[in-house]
């Protein structure tokens, strides 16, 4: 992603020649120390000096004042252009002539919530204006960093404290935020983005004039996104940092409560008890204190949706499932296929995908070469045991295997789509 390579805040110019003049500086010295040492070395090697004529030196004033002032010099702009540009990011603007958005940041999520009440997972805002960021954690949560590369902005969010952070932004577009601080298993997860937009857009999507009539998410699924719920509990029946919520309503669990081992059966109230006071009663397998409590957060409301969501209940449950059918072109992208095998059959780590499907291909089983047509069962194979079989040319232990990672519909998806690359 390299929208970050171009700074857009209004202070990224005066980062980005701080950061410069620290490089250029730290080169010239670089050069001159190194260069220094390369010709004493040349200059003074044994085979030219004796050490019969050496001469000790005790003292040499020219050079000792060179070296004392130029560093100090150099010094002197690098703190100039450095405190220049902290300046401009730590002066902030007033309230009044800034939006203000409160974020939340949470294992592993990112939260905005404007003025007006709206809540989203990613930050909208117009180009142009102050943005004023007043951000903070839950308590119990840890510290993590909000990071706009594209914005030259970073600012940590301390539980418990509320931290601020502004840009000015002058150019529309899509820009990541991530987590620059390590704040456990899912910290890669931790992502967002800001939308650019004009301020008629903004606006729009602020304080929509017409509520659309047909939303593709139900409450409860919108809560469960937008509280990253996903990025610890799947819907597929994979294990991720907590336990699967595929078929878990009325499943029977083994939770420890207070040291002590209890079978309960999943109901509403264990489900409510678990989003309220996650840490009450921890699934067998599982690390208490991952887990944010959601109480005081979540409205009665919103837990009941929540619940209704997870029990497979909710009004757009029927819609849900039938648009989360898994896409093999997805699946291929996402899992990193297309960085070693073309779509246009040209020659990458590995074979191409273009006509792959009924194609003729000699392969390498335990050291002798056979021929093969690729089929559903070599496609499978492939996909789970990769080095088993190697095509002609080229070379075993690249490919990872996906045995454990992807299912076997996730497969079939996956092969449904490669024969449809012609």
């Amino acid at each position: 992603m390299l929208e970050g390579m171009e700074g857009v805040s209004s202070y990224a110019a005066d980062v980005d020649r701080a950061f410069l003049i620290v490089n250029v500086i730290t080169l010239f010295l670089f050069v001159v120390t190194i260069g220094s040492m390369l010709y004493f070395v040349y200059r003074y090697k044994a085979s030219k000096n004796p050490p019969e004529n050496a001469k000790n030196i005790e003292h040499y004033t020219p050079i000792e004042i060179i070296w004392t002032v130029v560093p100090t010099i150099l010094l002197g702009i690098v703190f100039y252009f450095g405190l220049d540009s902290l300046r401009a990011q730590r002066t902030m603007p007033n309230d009044n002539d800034s939006i203000v958005v409160k974020v939340i940041g949470q294992r592993w999520s990112w939260n905005f919530e404007y003025e007006n009440g709206k809540k989203s997972s990613f930050l909208m805002i117009p180009a142009n204006k102050n943005i004023k960021l007043k951000m903070t954690a839950p308590v119990n949560d840890v510290l993590h960093s909000f990071y706009v590369p594209a914005f030259r902005a970073k600012e940590d969010v301390v539980p418990g404290q509320i931290t601020q952070l502004w840009f000015n932004i002058n150019k529309k577009g899509k820009y990541d935020i991530q987590c620059a601080e390590y704040c456990g298993m899912r910290h890669s997860y931790m992502l967002s983005h800001v939308e650019v937009v004009d301020e008629d857009k903004y606006n729009e999507w602020l304080n929509p004039k017409v509520e659309k009539e047909e939303n593709s998410k139900s409450k409860g699924e919108e809560l469960f996104s937008q509280h990253a719920c996903v990025g610890c509990h799947s819907m597929d029946g994979s294990i991720l940092v907590g336990p699967s919520l595929k078929d878990i309503y009325n499943k029977k669990e083994i939770v420890v409560t207070d040291s002590k081992k209890r079978e309960i059966i999943v109901d509403d109230e264990y489900l409510k008890n678990s989003i309220l006071d996650a840490n009450k009663d921890i699934v067998e397998g599982f690390t208490p204190n991952l887990m944010p409590n959601f109480e005081g957060v979540l409205s009665e409301d919103d837990v009941k949706e929540l619940i209704k969501y997870i029990k497979g209940t909710d009004d757009n449950s029927d819609k849900t499932k039938e648009e989360q059918k898994i896409s093999g072109k997805e699946l291929v992208q996402n899992n990193g296929c297309i960085g070693c095998h073309s779509l246009d059959g040209s020659k990458l780590v590995g074979p191409s995908f273009k006509g792959i499907y009924g194609r003729v291909q000699k392969i390498t089983i335990n050291n002798s070469l056979k021929e093969i047509i690729v089929d559903d069962e070599y496609l499978k194979s492939s996909i789970l045991k990769p080095n088993e079989a190697i095509v002609e040319g080229y070379y075993a232990g690249v490919m990872p295997s996906f045995e454990n990672v992807l299912s076997d519909k996730e497969i079939e998806a996956i092969i449904k789509y490669l024969k449809t690359i012609k």
